[in-house]
């Protein structure tokens, strides 16, 4: 058997979703610093997004912190709930759903249509 050779992980979301299995718990803040080179375009509203449809299905959940800043509502940190696997939940354009590539399965808000 001939080992595969490993391919770096490619697009923001597919970067987010590693260092958030890695890391359990972050801020939007943190997952950019982590994960940004710069060259990416409109990357806050793009995870802001894509995080806010896995809290909707339960895959991250999303709590308020103090983020010392006088005169701020604070930051939103997700911290993930359930992890299903190596393959980062794809966001599908028609109708919002959420799909899970590593169980080829659609999630809705309580876990599997």
């Amino acid at each position: 058997m001939v080992a595969r050779k490993k391919r770096p992980t490619r697009g923001l979301r597919a970067r987010a979703w590693w260092v958030l299995r890695k890391n359990k718990t972050m801020t939007l803040t943190d997952i950019q610093n982590s994960i940004c080179t710069g060259s990416e375009k409109s990357a806050d509203s793009n995870l802001r997004r894509w995080l806010k449809a896995l809290v909707n299905v339960g895959l991250v959940s999303c709590t308020i912190v103090d983020d010392g800043i006088l005169n701020s509502n604070g930051s939103n940190c997700y911290k993930l709930v359930k992890d299903v696997g190596p393959k980062p939940p794809v966001v599908r354009d028609k109708g919002g759903v959420v799909f899970d590539p590593n169980s080829n399965q659609i999630l809705d808000k309580v876990g599997v249509k």
